[in-house]
């Protein structure tokens, strides 16, 4: 799955962090790696998702969560809000 279809995920509320996941602790260093093997396209790691109906699924997180099925982001967290943040300029 591209980048690109991960971030419109999470913008419309079609994925989303389990309650139960930790918060961010990632450092400047850590994102910096990161963006650094996606630029010599190195492999990053996957992601593991839990598609669950929305309406049972606990998010962490202000923004809505989409009806229907959603997935909850189980392993990758640390990866996919440095991505957001720094694609969508929440990062600093």
């Amino acid at each position: 799955m591209k980048i690109s279809t991960i971030l419109d995920h999470i913008d419309s509320g079609h994925m989303a962090l389990p309650e139960f996941q930790r918060g961010y602790v990632w450092n400047r260093d850590q994102v910096r790696g990161l963006f650094d093997s996606l630029y010599r396209r190195h492999p990053v790691g996957g992601l593991l998702v839990w598609a669950t109906e929305a309406k049972t699924a606990a998010h962490r997180g202000d923004g809505p969560i989409a009806a229907g099925i959603v997935k909850l982001l189980l392993d990758g967290q640390q990866r996919m809000t440095s991505l957001y943040g720094e694609l969508c300029g929440i990062l600093g």
